[in-house]
């Protein structure tokens, strides 16, 4: 077989020397004059092993069996090869086993692939595997090892790397010289070696360990401590491994020290309740002398001063000592040869053991203690290989009882099969620019309530934890919900979530709700902290919160921008919500055991979308699927309900529930497709007035179509202009109940605002005067309820200076009280009553168009006038007004519409506190129609459909209470009362009054 040359041969002859490194070629030799007639690759190992160099030997403690030690490895070896006479190897290069020749080709291939200038991309993952590859694919590979890690650097560091790997070798020097060799020579064992060093030692997994640490040592090594402010960065470490540093700064302040050293961390890790450390200790420990007792003795022989130091040493930069430095590089270079993400409690031991300071050798070795460090080394990777056969634990991130609720998003990921989430894609792009910044690398998140941004921080946190996004790897989200903070405790909950959270370089916090944490008293705000703190790099924020909350505090504070970036989340289109909801879905029939049909979330989506208003997609339809999955779970489990899915019908009966629409209304909407049919729904409590309640629904419509966000202002002011009684109020009613959260109309009398101090009713009371801290009314509710309907009833009798504030309000969209809190009124609604003009609409009603009508109302609001003389309408307010509705009178039919209503209200009455039910007959209702009809146009229309109630009273009710008086038996056993009407006789004189139909009480008595 010819053979091509490698370093190792000078002129034919083994030369140890070519190699480069003195502690190499130092085993070279060694191994060569173990060896007899022909040098294996044994020989080489047990060359290494003789060394007993502690690093080393800890990197092949990865692959031994349980129960094995590195000195079997050496017994194994004497026995199968023994060694020869002194001087039998000649160094020639047919003397050398072909294993150990192909051992150290490749060695060979691989040096001078990772000394080459390759600049491998940041994203590249390296896979160690010792399997036969080519020499291109060798070298391949170990380029590819230069380049890993770079993903998980800061900036400056990747630039650095980058520029390195582009102009200069890397070269390959020191203990890295002699792990890659005895990493080709594991790769390339002989038949024997097989046979009896594979019962004691994983041959491939030895030397994938070994190739980790050629790659650890030589890739660019991650920055112990951040950039900016210097402290230790904390996503390097577990929690409990950093527990241990923050005990070990106070160990070494009690012992007087102002710089924190590697035997200051051994006395914390010894303080571990049944820690590892003390474990292995107590093994050796002599029984006369207790952990308490070593303990104090190590303390003793590193202690410099009675006192302690006036300061506990930081995890900082310049409180670290270079020894320590160096700890905790080595204990970031054995994570990693044990395939750890962070660094543990273990990893800082094994650091210790490995390379101890020469003063804490002689603490521990000499008397009395005696401890053996060999043996500690053998016990603590006996332990380590046990551990890595276990799960690792996740311990989740909490903040104190006295802070907002938290939730650690990252253990929940680690821990919860998660599925991702839908249609998030487009923000994770500047969402991770902006997190990878070297500098200013905080996002504020603003959006409406229900759009998915608490969804969009999960995701992220899932991807990070799976490696997805792998420079937020090591990175911890902690949720924080600060939604519910009040205003006067969201200084001090600002300060102390600063506080706990401050140098914890791993921490991402998620404030859920920033805008109330930042919201102070009286008006105040604490902005400024924030920015502080952000400044410093006290925490790495994501906030999230609203339009209104960023505009208010944020956009006039410009450095603070400059320290973020804005990621702005709209309303998925009804297509992506669907399939969200579907996902939702799923989740939610495995939660409760049945299953969700797919018509059943399209309709979720529609009818969500359309008639809870206050609330967006797909948090509104998932809002109603899970009621209806609770609703149903409760039939099948407590009333024995034999359904198994949640149908289109179980969704319509919780939007009816939640909206307080009629489900008649809301079953005919969802047979069409995502149009939904506002002017029946108001119509169905509002009657006469078809014109009033189509122009009131088009605006509805305008509004769930997102087209009122284009322009300022309050979703829409609409002013109600008609007689008393045509129907104003109860369309006012309909509205709140399909648009407003609270389902209540807000009713402002303006009869009640007929004084210029009473604006105070509004906005507060001055500074000073009672009630100042309660603020103002209007302020409060719109702040409580964002989609509130307001009713400014008679709005022609208020003061003209009660009307000032609503120029701004109708104009800009918001409005200060007198505390100086804000509040926006952009998707609130704003409803004026009034029956100025009401004598142009009872003379041209019926025969001129509404805008005809509408045009000569504006006019006459412009000329009325306050007592004072003043204008009560100034033409700044008219032009704030978005419509003016003209209800007209109501005709006889109106009348008979409204009729029906009273009586449906009656029959209730009867049923729920009677138990009988009332029918009233259709002549009856038509004679009260006619009759109301009359009176109202004999007041003028100044009666309006109000008349119809005490007719009806006077028709069916009383007759009722009189039958029941004077047939007390027969009403007593009767199930139903018919009402009906009799026509009256025609009187036989052509000159006498005619006689009025009569009420007929018939008493039915129940079918037996």
């Amino acid at each position: 077989m010819q053979l091509r040359p490698t370093q190792f041969f000078t002129d034919g002859v083994l030369d140890p020397d070519a190699c480069g490194d003195r502690r190499t070629a130092a085993v070279l030799t060694a191994a060569a004059q173990r060896s007899g007639r022909r040098m294996r690759p044994s020989d080489v190992l047990y060359a290494a092993l003789a060394e007993r160099d502690a690093a080393l030997l800890s990197a092949l403690d990865v692959a031994l069996v349980d129960g094995a030690a590195p000195a079997h490895l050496m017994d194994a070896i004497d026995v199968y090869n023994p060694p020869g006479a002194a001087y039998e190897f000649d160094g020639s290069r047919s003397s050398v086993a072909p294993e150990l020749l192909a051992a150290l080709d490749a060695f060979t291939d691989q040096s001078a692939a990772i000394a080459a200038p390759v600049a491998a991309p940041a994203s590249t993952t390296v896979s160690m595997s010792t399997t036969q590859q080519s020499a291109a694919g060798q070298r391949a590979a170990e380029q590819r090892a230069a380049g890993r890690g770079a993903a998980e650097q800061s900036a400056p560091e990747r630039g650095a790397a980058a520029r390195g790997a582009a102009e200069t070798p890397v070269p390959l020097t020191g203990p890295a010289v002699l792990d890659l060799l005895l990493a080709c020579v594991l790769a390339h064992p002989d038949e024997q070696d097989r046979t009896f060093l594979g019962e004691i030692l994983d041959l491939t997994r030895a030397a994938d360990a070994l190739r980790r640490r050629v790659r650890v040592r030589l890739e660019t090594p991650r920055e112990l401590f951040d950039e900016g402010s210097g402290r230790l960065r904390t996503e390097g470490f577990t929690p409990d491994a950093w527990a241990v540093l923050e005990r070990a700064a106070e160990r070494a302040a009690a012992l007087g020290y102002d710089r924190l050293l590697p035997p200051h961390c051994l006395l914390a890790l010894l303080g571990e309740t049944e820690g590892l450390a003390e474990r292995l200790l107590r093994l050796q420990l002599p029984p006369q002398i207790g952990l308490v007792k070593a303990v104090e003795l190590i303390s003793g022989a590193f202690r410099i001063s009675d006192r302690p130091s006036r300061g506990t040493p930081r995890l900082h930069r310049d409180d670290c000592g270079e020894a320590l430095h160096e700890l905790l590089t080595a204990a970031r270079r054995t994570s990693a040869l044990w395939d750890a993400d962070r660094v543990d409690t273990p990893h800082l031991l094994a650091a210790l053991l490995d390379e101890p300071p020469q003063r804490l050798i002689s603490v521990l070795a000499a008397e009395p203690l005696r401890l053996d460090l060999e043996r500690l080394r053998t016990h603590l990777a006996e332990s380590l290989r046990a551990r890595r056969s276990a799960r690792p634990r996740e311990t989740a991130y909490k903040l104190p009882d006295f802070l907002p609720p938290s939730e650690d998003l990252t253990w929940q990921a680690r821990t919860r099969e998660l599925p991702p989430a839908r249609h998030l894609d487009r923000y994770f792009g500047p969402l991770c620019r902006a997190l990878h910044r070297a500098e200013n690398n905080h996002v504020l998140v603003t959006g409406l309530p229900g759009i998915g941004t608490t969804t969009l921080l999960r995701e992220l946190a899932r991807r990070a934890a799976a490696g997805e996004i792998p420079f937020l790897r090591r990175k911890r989200f902690l949720r924080v919900d600060c939604r519910d903070v009040a205003a006067e405790e969201s200084g001090t909950q600002l300060s102390a979530l600063i506080s706990h959270v401050k140098g914890r370089t791993d921490v991402v916090v998620c404030v859920d709700g920033l805008g109330p944490l930042l919201r102070g008293p009286q008006g105040t705000d604490h902005v400024l902290e924030l920015r502080r703190a952000l400044s410093e790099r006290s925490l790495h924020l994501i906030g999230v919160l609203s339009v209104q909350d960023y505009e208010d505090l944020l956009t006039a504070d410009h450095e603070l921008q400059e320290l973020s970036c804005r990621i702005d989340m709209t309303e998925p289109d009804r297509e992506s919500a669907r399939d969200m909801v579907r996902q939702a879905g799923d989740a939610l029939a495995e939660e409760f055991g049945l299953s969700v049909e797919d018509h059943a979330v399209a309709r979720s989506v529609v009818l969500a979308g359309e008639f809870i208003a206050h609330r967006k997609l797909p948090q509104s339809a998932v809002r109603v699927l899970r009621r209806a999955c609770e609703d149903l779970h409760y039939a099948r489990t407590q009333e024995g309900d034999e359904r198994a899915a949640v149908t289109a019908d179980d969704v319509i009966d919780v939007v009816a529930e939640l909206s307080g629409v009629a489900r008649s209304q809301i079953a005919g909407s969802a047979d069409g497709d995502d149009r939904v049919d506002y002017a029946a729904a108001l119509g169905a409590r509002v009657v006469g007035q078809d014109q009033a309640v189509r122009v009131v629904a088009d605006e509805l419509r305008r509004i769930k179509a997102g087209l009122a966000d284009a322009s300022s202002g309050p979703a829409t002011v609409l002013l109600f202009a008609g007689l008393t009684g045509v129907g104003k109020t109860e369309l006012a009613k309909a509205v709140a109940g399909l648009y407003s959260a609270s389902k209540r109309l807000q009713t402002y009398p303006m009869e009640n605002f007929t004084e210029p101090h009473s604006v105070a009713g509004l906005i507060g009371p001055p500074p000073g005067y009672r009630g100042h801290e309660r603020g103002g009314r209007l302020i409060n509710e719109l702040n409580a309820d964002p989609y509130c309907v307001f009713l400014l009833d008679e709005v022609e009798k208020a003061h003209p200076e009660v009307l000032r504030p609503f120029l701004n309000l109708f104009d800009e969209g918001w409005i200060i009280d007198q505390r100086g809190v804000k509040a926006h009124a952009d998707r609130a609604i704003f409803l004026l009553t009034t029956n100025a003009g009401h004598e142009k609409i009872s003379h041209h009603g019926a025969h001129r168009p509404d805008e005809e009508i509408a045009a000569a109302v504006r006019a006459r609001l412009g000329e009325l006038r306050h007592r004072q003389g003043e204008a009560v309408f100034t033409p700044e307010f008219l032009a704030r007004i978005r419509r003016i509705v003209v209800f007209r009178p109501l005709g006889e039919e109106a009348m008979y519409g409204i009729g029906r209503l009273v009586v449906e209200r009656q029959r209730a009455l009867w049923r729920e506190r009677r138990e009988k039910d009332l029918v009233v007959s259709e002549e009856l209702l038509r004679y009260a129609a006619k009759l109301g009809h009359e009176r109202d146009v004999a007041a003028q229309g100044r009666e309006g459909g109000r008349v119809m109630s005490p007719l009806l009273t006077d028709l069916v009710e009383t007759p009722v209470l009189t039958a029941s008086e004077e047939r007390p038996d027969e009403f007593r056993a009767c199930a139903r009362i018919e009402v009906t009407c009799v026509p009256g006789e025609a009187p036989d004189d052509p000159f006498a009054d005619l006689v009025m139909p009569r009420t007929e009480v018939r008493l039915v008595p129940p079918e037996p």
